[in-house]
């Protein structure tokens, strides 16, 4: 059993590529004439010499372009009902309540509740007997 590679165990030097059939994109895009590297004016990238001037028509299309930043909020609301609530504004300077003086009058009104009981709350001494039988 082998590890699913080619049976043809003659193939496996250096000469093996030169065997095989180029693909369609090697077909289509060659592989560079000269293989010193020059870089681009506009983008600093390094292309071989043959390739730059091509690169450079592509390069100053696609940087001219100005591009605006995608939305996503407007995605996500397309087809919503929240669609209409997108361009309101939230209240950031809303009062904000006081919770210690809040804390502070509940507690004072529990102890005059507790000073003010009815007689029928208070505590009552309450005998209690237990019967063993």
């Amino acid at each position: 059993m082998g590890s699913g590679g080619s049976k043809n165990s003659d193939n496996l030097g250096a000469d093996a590529n030169l065997n095989r059939r180029p693909s369609q994109h090697e077909l289509t895009n060659p592989p560079p004439i000269s293989t010193d590297l020059v870089p681009c004016a506009i983008c600093s990238r390094k292309f071989a010499s043959d390739r730059i001037e091509k690169h450079k028509v592509i390069c100053e299309k696609t940087t001219a372009k100005e591009r605006e930043a995608f939305d996503v909020r407007e995605q996500r609301l397309d087809g919503t009902e929240a669609i209409k609530y997108k361009d309101v504004e939230p209240n950031l300077n809303v009062e904000k309540a006081d919770w210690k003086k809040t804390h502070t009058n509940m507690m004072s009104a529990i102890k005059e509740a507790k000073k003010t009981r009815p007689p029928s709350a208070k505590k009552q001494d309450i005998e209690v007997q237990i019967v063993v039988k």
